[in-house]
């Protein structure tokens, strides 16, 4: 019976270890990403937009973590539990905090990305989220301390590396193992299959061959060798223009589509009709209203492929 109580609590301490190791790791990343949000905000350039979607694939499921940090045992013997509950308690009120920040964090990238000027609300949030970091990098600090106190007198709550590989390793999705990603790729690869029949290129050919590459790395969650910047553009008529636009990083890979139109009183108006991201974990949350048959319906009307990188795809003869 001894050894089972004894088995029973290595495993407890195991659990808890990883959970606040969790908290801590996900602390860091978060003060990190607000203090990228708090540096880079500038209202509305396109760069910082794709760079705010990025960031949103940085940070881990924290409600998912409080959740879990919520539902571990309390063990029933007094003294056991007197010895974990501050540590407990305090990692509790961590990732409760790290919740908040997520969804400040996450309502300014969507308010962002909304078509509508939301400047102002987004400076209201981005005034309390330096508070904010402020407090949690104090709570995450003791916290710290908290731990490495506790694991004096309990060894076992102490995580190696090898744990934490074999964890992530449990938890991890692969990109193609996500329907939309599933979708997006192969729709890409007929319209790009149709575009290179009708236009026989070298260049684009070999363009084709590196995206397959590409998205066959990503796929299997394989960091890819290259990025690429492309997109299919469309001229209706001299008034309005459609485009899909492919953005595909080494830790992420995003589509969108939009438009412009122009009219004599009002001069140009760009719009956007839905945006999708994936990372290279898979994580693809917030992804509605994708229609990737777009990039087919503007290769059968016409639609010409403009590559912005790699350099030795451009054809700058072409653009000029």
């Amino acid at each position: 019976m001894a050894q089972t109580n004894q088995e029973y609590l290595t495993q407890y301490c195991q659990e808890l270890g990883l959970m606040v190791n969790e908290t801590i790791d996900g602390c860091d990343e978060l003060l990190s990403v607000i203090e990228e949000i708090l540096k880079q905000y500038r209202p509305k350039f396109q760069e910082e937009a794709i760079e705010f979607i990025r960031l949103r694939f940085t940070l881990p499921d924290y409600t998912g973590l409080l959740c879990n940090l919520r539902k571990i045992d309390r063990p029933d013997d007094d003294a056991l539990y007197d010895s974990f509950a501050p540590l407990i308690d305090r990692a509790l009120e961590v990732t409760t905090r790290m919740v908040s920040a997520d969804v400040i964090i996450n309502d300014i990238i969507n308010m962002y990305m909304e078509p509508e000027d939301h400047d102002v609300y987004i400076y209201l949030y981005l005034t309390t989220l330096k508070p904010i970091s402020n407090s949690l990098y104090y709570v995450r600090g003791k916290l710290e301390e908290l731990y490495k106190e506790t694991s004096q007198k309990w060894p076992d709550l102490i995580v190696s590396y090898f744990d934490e590989e074999e964890e992530y390793e449990e938890d991890l999705v692969l990109p193609e193992e996500i329907e939309s990603f599933q979708n997006m790729r192969d729709i890409l690869v007929k319209a790009f299959t149709m575009y290179t029949n009708e236009h026989k290129s070298e260049r684009i050919s070999d363009f084709f061959i590196a995206i397959q590459d590409y998205l066959e790395a990503f796929a299997k969650g394989a960091e890819p060798d290259m990025e690429f910047d492309f997109g299919f553009l469309y001229n209706y008529d001299p008034h309005e223009i459609r485009y899909i636009d492919f953005h595909f990083e080494l830790g992420m890979l995003q589509v969108s589509s939009g438009g412009s139109t122009y009219s004599e009183f009002v001069g140009s108006d760009s719009f956007t009709d839905w945006t999708y991201s994936i990372g290279l974990n898979g994580w693809d949350e917030g992804n509605y209203n994708c229609n990737f048959m777009t990039v087919l319906e503007l290769v059968r009307m016409g639609a010409k492929l403009t590559i912005e990188g790699p350099d030795e795809y451009i054809d700058y003869e072409e653009d000029e």
